[in-house]
């Protein structure tokens, strides 16, 4: 009788679950399904999920925006952190047993096993927890490569980070600071204290805080980071000095309490900043946008440099990110609550897989 190797048990299709949505709404649309997760073929990863991120993305997938959920079932979840239990045969430098991050192409996060291209899973260092570790797959990623790769300031200089106590906004505003440059942050009155004990000057986002951004800056920006959009966006723009970047990298306000919201999403576009090329040209600053899911896969290589830079971080503790909540997977509709409302920081999901 021939004996089965090690691999070939662990190449079997394995049964688990996810959390679906059927049709787009709500958090009450998420829902708990049985699940198989196929064999990985080609340069692909089979990975046993340890913690899966909570990202804003998430709401747009649940409320239709960012791809259409009718005629089938979507997963979201952009951020996972697991261990390999398959490999496909052209997969080289990674093992099975390993422990890795993994960005996915948009779906899939919120589940007990995830299938991902290699070029798109790092393993995570000794002594990283999952929880840590999950936090920098997107946020820390998209906050280093706006920092970095699209708007580089130099050490000194001086950025404002609208939503600064969010995820994505804690990861700018930390990141800033530790590459030696002066932080304005926009916040509600109750994360005040947060961006203080930081090191981020805070500007209340209930009151003008474009008057405080002003006088706290009196040269203008070297750049500013608007996940918010709408007139925040546009308004952002005359705080720029010579040279300053405003990066465009979400919509927040496109959404009321995390639900769709026609006006919203009408005063979003018209209100949103524009900037023609004679303006940009005469004024000698720019508005340029960032998105992750475009952005990632046109530059795999820079994914996994970045990612490594991040985790070599964490792992010195250099940064520390900061989580609002960690939550079962059976609870991804509170988690999905919890950050249509406003969180400080990021929302994870424990995944049980054994």
């Amino acid at each position: 009788m021939r004996q089965v190797s090690q691999r070939e048990v662990h190449m079997s299709e394995v049964e688990g679950k996810a959390v679906v949505i059927d049709r787009q709404g709500g958090p009450d649309v998420l829902r708990i399904a049985p699940a198989r997760f196929p064999d990985p073929v080609a340069d692909e990863v089979r990975v046993l999920v340890e913690t899966a991120g909570v990202a804003f993305g998430d709401l747009l997938v649940r409320e239709g925006l960012t791809g259409s959920v009718r005629g089938g079932r979507v997963t979201p979840g952009y951020d996972i952190v697991g261990i390999v239990d398959a490999v496909g045969p052209h997969v080289s430098g990674i093992e099975i047993g390993a422990r890795v991050a993994v960005r996915t192409a948009g779906r899939g996060g919120y589940a007990t096993h995830v299938i991902s291209s290699q070029q798109f899973a790092v393993p995570v260092p000794e002594g990283v927890d999952s929880v840590s570790a999950v936090a920098l797959v997107l946020n820390y990623v998209t906050a280093w490569q706006m920092l970095t790769r699209v708007a580089p300031v130099g050490h000194g200089g001086s950025v404002l980070v609208h939503g600064a106590a969010g995820g994505v906004g804690s990861a700018l505003a930390e990141l800033a600071l530790l590459r030696g440059l002066h932080v304005m942050g926009t916040a509600s009155p109750s994360r005040r204290s947060q961006l203080t004990d930081r090191g981020v000057v805070p500007l209340d986002r209930t009151a003008d805080w474009w008057a405080g951004a002003r006088a706290g800056t009196p040269g203008g920006f070297d750049a500013v980071f608007d996940g918010v959009g709408g007139r925040t966006g546009r308004k952002s723009l005359v705080l720029l000095g010579p040279g300053g970047t405003l990066v465009a990298y979400g919509a927040s306000s496109a959404l009321r309490e995390g639900r769709r919201d026609v006006p919203q999403l009408v005063a979003a576009a018209a209100l949103g900043p524009r900037m023609g090329a004679l303006t940009a040209f005469r004024l000698g600053r720019g508005l340029v946008g960032y998105n992750s899911s475009t952005f990632v896969p046109a530059h795999p290589d820079w994914f996994r440099e970045d990612l490594v830079e991040l985790l070599r971080l964490l792992q010195g503790s250099a940064i520390a990110p900061m989580i609002a909540e960690v939550l079962p997977l059976d609870l991804a509709a509170t988690a999905h609550e919890h950050v249509a409302r406003g969180v400080a920081g990021k929302v994870v999901l424990k995944v049980a897989y054994r």
